[in-house]
């Protein structure tokens, strides 16, 4: 009962206002159902939102959505793949009763600086990648923001409105021998909504995750 995707395969599924998204694209697979327009989150046969667990490199993300709900928080430059466990959820990931979506980013380009980006209706985005140590360490940094608000500010009913979002990716890799990798990551992103002065919601994620991975033998 798991689906895994890659970004490539990700790209295909057709995109929102011009956005590739990572939760839009996973509610086109069996099972698996929007909670609705406006609200964040998705269904997995029948469960609630709150028992799914969202992993960014392993690190949980508690709202996996910016605007209510219209956009992920996941830029899709960064993300290299995901697994989508309905079922017979592996005991490592204990907690949540009806799905695990285990999201990774890629590594960074280990042999030569690369930058890449896209401009869309809503929002842009824009990620580097290069090597630290030729072959051996590799950093990758990808920043997002929207800019309709700032069409806003055009109408004098709507300039003290503000409804925007803003997010950054980050991962250093380093690559001490054969056998042993070291990964840090974190993920960075807000969202401001406010109605002039009456009220104003600002909520966000921030995640930093460090990892070793030792390889013992073929098997372990």
């Amino acid at each position: 009962s798991s689906v895994e995707l890659s970004i490539k395969e990700i790209e295909k599924v057709p995109a929102f206002l011009g956005e590739v998204d990572i939760v839009r694209s996973i509610q086109s697979l069996p099972g698996v159902t929007t909670v609705g327009e406006g609200a964040s989150g998705f269904n997995v046969r029948g469960g609630g939102i709150d028992q799914n667990l969202i992993l960014l490199d392993e690190a949980p993300v508690y709202n996996s959505s910016h605007l209510f709900g219209f956009f992920s928080v996941f830029n899709p430059d960064a993300i290299k793949d995901l697994k989508l466990y309905k079922g017979g959820i592996p005991s490592r990931y204990g907690g949540r009763a009806s799905s695990v979506l285990d999201i990774y980013q890629k590594d960074g380009n280990s042999k030569q600086f690369q930058l890449n980006g896209g401009i869309g209706l809503i929002s842009s985005r824009v990620l580097a990648e290069g090597s630290l140590v030729k072959d051996k360490g590799s950093f990758l940094i990808g920043g997002r923001s929207s800019y309709a608000h700032l069409f806003l500010k055009l109408s004098e009913d709507q300039k003290d409105n503000a409804a925007y979002f803003y997010d950054l990716n980050t991962k250093l890799s380093y690559k001490i021998n054969p056998n042993n990798n070291l990964f840090l990551s974190g993920y960075f992103g807000r969202d401001v909504f406010s109605l002039a002065n009456s009220f104003t919601n600002i909520y966000g994620n921030s995640t930093l995750n460090l990892r070793w991975n030792h390889l013992f033998s073929n098997k372990l």
